[in-house]
This record gives structure tokens, sequence and C-alpha cells, in this order.
């Protein structure tokens, strides 16, 4: 089979847009995920889009340097889909840290190999959780699925417009969605944790003699933990909505970039 030098502009532009998302979207962007391995599922899904997406042969560059804008503008607007997928697991790490934080084992971090970098625990026990709900769930074939249909809302060749309005607002929605996840998961732990600071204060103008401040650091963690454990069956069933959510947004992002 000969392939013209327009068929190999468009397979590269595919691969362009895939690779934006390998860089930012959850689990293909994963330091775990081996790098080899991550560039030929890129290929690979590449190669199968490449038949099946429509094409227009008027986007398609014709001159290398026009080539060049458009490889960048597809690695950009792949980057924001997988950005848009990540800000749920990020959002509920971050509700994770929250909880850490008034648990008080913000100062027990361990090194995690996903991310690079320290992490707490519970932050890490959230994206764990939210990571199998996602598998579970079967969010990867909804980021694929999405994928596929974001060539026909932003067609191949296409300049998206970054300055848009619409995707200021969708940038902010985002924004607010990413502490709306953290506030809900982490409210009922904090709530706990706040009922036992609130009984401690009680005990501490009652009993003076009764060391509160260190009475706390063995209690606040028993009961956060209690908290986690029964609190999780109705966590999980929260970011299994989050994250059937999640291909509607990133759509809604490929309509504002138009």
């Amino acid at each position: 089979m000969i392939i013209s030098e327009g068929q190999l502009f468009v397979f590269i532009l595919v691969l362009a847009r895939i690779s934006g998302v390998f860089t930012m979207a959850p689990v293909f962007s994963t330091r775990s995920f081996p790098g080899i391995a991550k560039t030929a599922f890129a290929i690979w899904i590449s190669f199968v889009l490449w038949f099946v997406i429509p094409v227009n042969p008027n986007l398609i560059p014709k001159t290398l340097a026009d080539f060049f804008v458009c490889m960048l503008a597809e690695v950009a607007t792949g980057f924001l889909i997988g950005f848009v997928c990540n800000i749920i697991f990020i959002g509920v790490q971050a509700a994770g840290e929250i909880i850490d934080i008034q648990m008080g084992l913000s100062v027990a971090q361990a090194f995690d190999p996903v991310f690079g970098s320290s992490v707490s625990i519970v932050g890490r026990l959230f994206f764990y959780a939210t990571l199998t709900t996602f598998f579970a769930i079967n969010g990867h074939h909804l980021l694929l699925s999405v994928l596929h249909q974001s060539f026909s809302l932003l067609p191949l060749g296409t300049i998206p417009n970054l300055t848009s309005p619409k995707l200021v607002v969708q940038l902010m929605e985002l924004g607010k969605t990413f502490w709306t996840i953290a506030i809900q998961l982490a409210g009922p732990i904090l709530l706990i944790i706040f009922l036992s600071d609130f009984a401690f204060g009680i005990v501490s103008r009652v009993a003076p003699q009764v060391n509160v401040f260190s009475l706390g650091f063995q209690v606040k963690p028993m009961l956060g933990l209690i908290g986690i454990l029964f609190c999780l069956p109705i966590l999980v069933a929260h970011i299994s909505s989050l994250l059937e959510l999640m291909g509607e947004e990133m759509l809604k992002l490929m309509v504002a970039l138009r």
C-alpha cells in the first residue's frame, strides 16, 4: 500500500492529538506506565482512528510550516482533553489532602511513583479508589470514545480558538468543579473531626488537667479512618457519578474550542 503525503500528514496529526492526551490523562500519563508501551499504544490507537475519523481535505496543511503549526494545535487540543479528565482525579486527591491535614496525618507522606512526588496517605487512598472506579465503570473506554468524537467536533487541521470567551467560561467551570469535588468528598470526614474538636473543647473546660492536645493526635486519626470506612461506599458512588459526567465536560470543551 502506497501512502501519500496527505495521508501521512493525517496520521501524524492524529498521533499528535493522542500524544497530547497521553501527557495529561490519568493512567496514561503515569510514570508507572512504561514509555515504550505508552508509545506503542498511542501509535496503535492512531492507526485505528486513522481509518475511521472524518477528514476535510481543505483543512490538511499543504506546506511544512502550516503542518508544524497544526501539529502543535493538535497537541494542545489533546492536552486539554486529558486535563479535563484528570481534574476529577486531582479534585478527589485534594479531598484526601484536606482530610489528612485535619486528621494530623499530613506529615506522614510517602513517595508515590505515579506522581513522582510525595503524597499523603488518605490522598493516595482516594486516588487509587478513583482509579479503581474509573476502570470498573469503563472510564478508559469513555475517554477513548470522547477522543474519537473530538475529531468530529474539532476536525484535524482546525486551529483551536484559545481566546474564545466560551473557553474561558468553561475553564472557570472546571475550576469550580475541582473545588466542589474536594469539598463535597471531604465534607463528611471534616464534620466528624470538627465534632471531635468541639468535644475536646468541652473536655478542656470541664477537666483542664486533661492534655487535650496530645489526646487529639491519638483520637482524630482513628475517627477519621472510621469515618472513611463508613463513607467509602458513598464516596465511590459519588466518584462514579463524577466520572460519568467527565465525558460531557470534555465534549463541552471541544465545542468551546471551535
